[in-house]
């Protein structure tokens, strides 16, 4: 059983537009977990009512220590902590999947052999699923333009509408 692991931006996306409960349909038997700096970075913002309403959603309350190899790596100092994290618990874990919408974090994870998927590419597994259809998928799209000024590549939207 995979542990999905969340970073700040795509869960934040999903908070904004009240849509969080796709994570816990589309993984339904995954542990899906944040890290402590994932939910500091959400504490900060009007998000955080919305974060703790989730009771499904596990904390890893452990501060995550950074390894020398990884901090040996300017790209992964680059990243911010909540991305740090998210890497760094799904190295040690043995079947983990990101969820992350930053192109360079993701990159940088997927260097390191980690399963990572964006909110498009989940959003059309949604779709997939059978958990969106065509017209929920729309107002997704519409949501996260309005709300998280999220805009999606014309190719992008095309095949998630098809």
């Amino acid at each position: 059983m995979p542990t999905i692991i969340i970073d700040t931006d795509f869960l934040s996306s999903l908070l904004k537009i009240g849509r969080s409960e796709l994570l816990r349909s589309f993984y339904a038997s995954a542990s899906i977990r944040i890290p402590i700096a994932v939910y500091r970075e959400l504490a900060r913002t009007q998000l955080l009512p919305a974060l703790l309403a989730i009771k499904w959603l596990e904390v890893d309350p452990l501060e995550v220590q950074l390894n020398e190899p990884l901090l040996g790596k300017p790209a992964f100092r680059d990243l911010g902590a909540g991305e740090q994290a998210c890497i760094v618990l799904a190295c040690a874990a043995t079947d983990s999947v990101i969820l992350m919408s930053d192109n360079k974090a993701r990159a940088f994870a997927q260097s390191l052999g980690v399963t990572v998927v964006n909110l498009p590419a989940f959003l059309l597994a949604c779709k997939i699923a059978g958990l969106l259809d065509q017209a929920a998928i729309a107002q997704v799209i519409r949501d996260l333009k309005d709300k998280d000024y999220y805009e999606f590549k014309a190719d992008i939207r095309a095949a998630l509408l098809s």
